[in-house]
């Protein structure tokens, strides 16, 4: 009801008129509802979005920890074959490949071949190897591949170092995970004087590549098994060998060794490789095959310390160690102790014997190691570990001969990058000569590097290496050596990523500084954290 105000006294007020009529409706009623509840829309709509801006994040966040278990196929390849070199001499090669699925059938990855008989032991040559399986029947297939990669050893006319094999396999299955078969392949060094058909013996085995995707912590009990290759645990290692062949050299070596635990407590099995760094050894490379059993005698009062032996097969040669056809065996007792988690330190003593060769020498060795997966089920664990696969192509610019003289040679090589932080990682580099008149020159590296995310898509990084390199009649003092570079990479998917990087090496003396351009693809993996 309308109130109308008294007059003031001493002043008439307005005349009655009845009961007051509803005012008409001012023209501008309607408009203002409309306004206000448009601005009430919008303010809802304002406080939608601010929520939504501020959730948002958190719920991509989340969905990002999220890990997934995922898996590759994968199989292994093992396999011997006898190749003919001029003037009819025979030389026993052994391969290894490591083939991942990238479907349609094809498989890709890392291979390596070694001397293991006749005359050529130190012959390695290193690479990438691609396959593609045709099925012929149930349990019957039929394997063609073609591998390129570059390497060398002991006076084998190899040229540059380029070696190119096509091959055919016929594989049989022989249980669930295990192939038998029969290859030809073709051996060439387009750079050199050797090219040979022949025959061979294949070993082959199915694997998964277990890996993770996301962020977060995953729980061990639900996946279990171990990631990657499955090794356990990786080993720096250094040696020396006192050989007994009345020369008395001791001859230092620097490598690295990958294990993985068994189900039967204490007993190990892995692989190691090492090349000489002192010694007038420049060129001597040994690749092995070992296992391993360990107890802690005093489990109850001191369970970090254990005592045990180990054992190893494998090619070895170069540097004017006399491994003749290549094969070399050990022997080693060995003691070790956790002294953090997951850190353990070690050292070893026993005997290096030549198989049909007259080398003997007595081995010394210590070594540090890194654990890389959990060592107990049912625990959570860590935030999945960054792990790169890096195929590269190196080009060295001056690089000194023997003969005196510098000149550049090119190089192909596998990297392995292991993150332990969000911006520093642990690096192992192997890479191979394939041209540059220098074929049967190695270089073997370890050593850490940072890297930052700059951007969307883009990567910068900086390593710091050192290791051991030799052959192909290259000088590096002994083998000794050094390499630094700086990198940009440009990732072409979340996981995978396009190098490039400039830097140096150095061998002990200063005319063996040489400039390094790298170019490199790279393949992130999420590996299980300790």
């Amino acid at each position: 009801m309308r109130v109308v105000p008294a007059a003031p006294p001493g002043v008439e007020g307005p005349p009655d008129r009845g009961p007051p009529r509803r005012a008409a409706r001012p023209a501008t009623r309607h408009p203002t509802r409309q306004t206000t509840t448009i601005a009430l829309t919008l303010k809802l709509l304002l406080r939608l979005l601010w929520t939504t801006a501020l959730w948002l994040p958190a719920l991509c966040w989340a969905q990002a920890e999220e890990v997934r278990r995922e898996q590759l196929p994968m199989s292994f390849t093992l396999g011997v074959e006898s190749v003919r070199l001029p003037q009819g001499e025979h030389m026993g090669l052994m391969g290894g490949t490591a083939l991942f699925d990238i479907g349609s059938d094809f498989g890709l990855g890392p291979a390596v071949y070694g001397a293991v008989s006749g005359h050529r032991g130190g012959l390695f040559v290193g690479g990438v190897e691609l396959q593609r399986r045709w099925g012929l029947a149930p349990g019957l297939c039929l394997s063609t591949g073609l591998f390129a990669g570059g390497g060398g050893g002991a006076g084998a006319p190899v040229g540059g170092g380029l070696m190119l094999r096509p091959a055919l396999t016929l594989l049989q299955d022989w249980g669930p995970l295990w192939q038998v078969g029969l290859s030809w392949s073709s051996v060439r060094f387009p750079s050199g004087q050797i090219a040979s058909n022949q025959l061979g013996l294949t070993l082959a085995w199915r694997s998964d590549f277990v890996y993770y995707t996301g962020h977060g912590n995953t729980w061990a009990s639900a996946w279990s098994e171990p990631t990657g290759l499955g090794f356990d645990r990786m080993a720096a290692t250094v040696s020396r060998y006192k050989l007994k062949d009345g020369s008395a050299r001791n001859v230092g070596l620097a490598g690295a060794r990958a294990e993985r635990r068994t189900d039967v407590r204490g007993l190990t099995w892995g692989m190691e490789a090492a090349a000489a760094a002192q010694g007038h050894a420049a060129g001597y490379m040994e690749i092995l095959g070992t296992a391993a059993w360990s107890v802690a005698p005093l489990g109850a009062t001191v369970p970090s310390w254990r005592l045990g032996l180990r054992g190893g097969l494998g090619a070895a040669g170069g540097g004017a160690v006399p491994t003749q056809g290549g094969l070399i065996s050990k022997a080693t007792g060995t003691t070790e102790w956790e002294f953090a988690r997951g850190w353990t330190v070690g050292a070893e003593f026993g005997l290096v014997h030549g198989v049909r060769s007259p080398l003997r020498a007595e081995e010394a060795q210590v070594w540090v190691a890194t654990s890389l997966e959990p060592e107990g089920r049912g625990q959570a664990l860590s935030e999945p570990v960054r792990t790169e696969w890096v195929g590269a192509l190196h080009h060295h610019t001056r690089v000194l001969r023997n003969a005196g003289i510098a000149q550049s040679l090119d190089t192909i090589g596998l990297e392995l990058d292991r993150y332990v932080g969000e911006h520093v990682y642990l690096t192992g580099q192997a890479h191979s000569a394939f041209a540059g008149a220098a074929g049967a020159y190695s270089i073997g590296l370890v050593g850490a590097g940072v890297a930052a995310t700059v951007g969307p898509r883009l990567r910068v990084g900086a390593e710091g290496l050192v290791g051991a390199a030799g052959g192909g009649g290259v000088s590096t003092a002994g083998g000794a050596i050094a390499q630094g570079m700086a990198w940009v990479g440009v990732n072409t998917s979340p996981l995978t990523q396009w190098r490039v990087a400039a830097g140096a090496t150095r061998t002990r003396h200063a005319a063996g500084t040489s400039g390094l351009f790298e170019l490199s693809w790279s393949h992130a993996f999420g590996m299980s954290g300790r």
